[in-house]
């Protein structure tokens, strides 16, 4: 049996509960070695996840969000930096957060 292969991303309250009301659906994160390493091959191409994992900070009963992966990278330029912007896919499952 094939392991899950998870991407999780850790964000700050404000931007948790946005994405929980669904007022975002992509994700940010600056060009360098780590998240080319992190969401990419050696040759650039997207490395392949089962989920998408978001949780808010460090905890282990923080509120976390369990996405759809949802393969669409893009490089932008933001505040003249290159960032990766990953698409989200629908929300499968939310612990530990309550409304």
């Amino acid at each position: 049996m094939k392991n899950k292969q998870i991407l999780l991303l850790r964000i700050c309250w404000p931007w948790f509960k946005d994405l929980i009301d669904w007022k975002t659906k992509y994700r940010f994160r600056e060009v360098k070695p780590y998240w080319e390493t992190r969401l990419l091959k050696k040759d650039w191409t997207p490395k392949d996840f089962d989920e998408v994992h978001i949780k808010n900070w460090y905890k282990t009963n923080s509120p976390l969000a369990i996405l759809e992966f949802k393969w669409n990278l893009w490089i932008f330029e933001h505040e003249w930096k290159p960032h990766f912007k990953l698409e989200l896919g629908k929300i499968l499952d939310v612990q530990n957060y309550e409304i």
